[in-house]
């Protein structure tokens, strides 16, 4: 059983990185926004932006995100229902959602 602390880790280090490349792609190809505003949208730089656009950014690693999430996670950021956006990242981490958790996409 893995504890808190590793479980926060894996979180921040390999789950969101992986949410925020693939709504970048959604972000940049169904929607046409700027590297700039996504990179104001999903909180990381314009320089990750454009790593997640050209392949070279978050591994996936086995994390499997279905198409249909990401896009309900672009659209929610777009239209800016954050509440609604961290709901859809915590339903499909896959550590499970637990009130204990504090962990925010941005």
């Amino acid at each position: 059983m893995t504890n808190k602390k590793e479980s926060y880790d894996y979180i921040a280090a390999k789950f969101i990185p992986v949410v925020k490349s693939k709504a970048a792609m959604v972000l940049f190809n169904e929607y046409g926004l700027t590297q700039q505003s996504i990179s104001k949208m999903l909180g990381v730089s314009q320089a990750e932006v454009s790593k997640y656009l050209s392949g070279k950014g978050a591994r996936s690693d086995g994390i499997k995100i279905s198409d249909r999430d990401i896009e309900a996670f672009a659209h929610s950021i777009v239209v800016k229902d954050e509440y609604n956006a961290q709901r859809i990242v915590c339903s499909i981490c896959p550590k499970g959602a637990s009130k204990s958790c504090r962990i925010m996409i941005k």
